[in-house]
């Protein structure tokens, strides 16, 4: 990746300071205990072994269980053969239809049985088609946060040249909507005084509908001296739709409109609306070690600037080194086909390399 060549400036090591503020603030709420449900939901094993404690998601085909021995577990929901709960859930299947309900004791292996009321008539569904399990009511808010912090740290001594990366995400679902908060700041710095750095802090929303639709909303704050970006600040929405959701791949695309601010060096601000054309595709696998693949790609063409487009693509590999330690590899792009009149380039890449922590 190709670096400017900037005197180190009170803006720039404010800018910073805030992006490093907000990051560390995203995962503080985690560390607050919450009052926990009681512990009642039975799992049975295919092999017999029979687990009692609270169903908190099934997420990416893995049920997470909390039990009072042995604290949080994962267990892979295709080697489980039974669930009992009277938590009342929202289960989503594979075809991407809902139901609501309790989870009496089903006699039948494979089988859960999804009872919505006295009156109503239960259901009873394939574990195998089941791809997503929320509580309704599961307790406090804070024992739904999930998130991950990872930290990388590359140097060469020819150059003395160093690159630093910091990246967070936490979030939470329930029966109707899912939120995130993920950000991202990576620095390179040389001795002879040349630097760079790029960073991303994104919120985002969905709200889920019938039928594997799903209605997206997001901001993001956006900045990267390869492109002589000093501040982008971008807010938009649209519709969306799950092409593909089973127990180990997620694949889903979206559309819409959003409107930009860009501020780039010695240039006047920049407000533009923009189309928006998305994909992201997720592969998890749980057996031990665990590991998974994101990637993602967003295409903005401008409707308001003539013949300018932006472009963003990430892919994040995940590897598990130990029990929820995990290696990253990350890989970027950024394009933009009119960047501000100081970028060294219209486009920008990268790959690092981090150790991390679930949670």
């Amino acid at each position: 990746m190709t670096t400017l060549t900037l005197r180190p400036s009170i803006e720039r090591r404010r800018r910073m300071a805030y992006i490093w503020t907000a990051l560390l603030v995203l995962l503080q709420p985690v560390c607050v205990p919450a009052v926990a449900a009681p512990k009642t939901d039975v799992v049975v094993l295919r092999n017999g072994d029979r687990l009692t404690g609270e169903i908190k998601s099934l997420e990416r085909g893995q049920l997470r269980f909390k039990t009072d021995s042995l604290g949080t577990v994962y267990i892979q929901w295709d080697k489980l053969a039974s669930v009992q709960t009277d938590q009342y859930l929202d289960v989503e299947t594979s075809s991407g239809r809902r139901y609501f309900g309790r989870v009496p004791r089903s006699g039948d292996a494979g089988v859960m049985t999804v009872a919505p009321g006295e009156t109503a008539v239960p259901r009873s569904l394939e574990m195998s088609d089941v791809v997503r399990i929320q509580p309704i009511d599961q307790g406090e808010f804070l024992a739904r946060l999930d998130g991950s912090l990872s930290v990388g740290f590359n140097y060469t001594k020819a150059n003395n040249e160093t690159q630093f990366n910091l990246s967070g995400d936490v979030g939470s679902r329930n029966e109707v909507r899912a939120w995130s908060i993920d950000g991202t700041t990576t620095i390179n710095s040389q001795s002879e005084g040349q630097s760079s750095s790029m960073y991303d802090v994104t919120v985002s929303h969905r709200r889920f509908l019938g039928n594997r639709w799903f209605l997206p909303t997001f901001a993001t704050v956006q900045g990267n001296d390869e492109l002589g970006l000093n501040l982008r600040a971008v807010a938009g929405g649209g519709i969306g739709r799950f092409l593909l959701q089973d127990p180990h791949r997620e694949w889903a695309a979206f559309t819409g409109l959003a409107y930009a601010r860009e501020n780039f060096a010695e240039e006047s601000p920049r407000n533009s609306i923009e189309a928006i054309l998305g994909t992201q595709f997720s592969f998890f696998e749980y057996d031990t070690p665990k590991r998974s693949l994101d990637a993602g790609v967003a295409v903005f063409p401008s409707l308001t600037e003539s013949g300018r487009v932006r472009a963003q693509a990430d892919v994040t590999s995940r590897f598990e080194i130990v029990k929820d330690l995990f290696f990253d590899l990350s890989l970027y792009a950024v394009y933009d086909s009119d960047p501000g009149e100081t970028a060294e380039s219209n486009s920008d890449y990268g790959a690092v390399t981090s150790l991390g922590y679930s949670f």
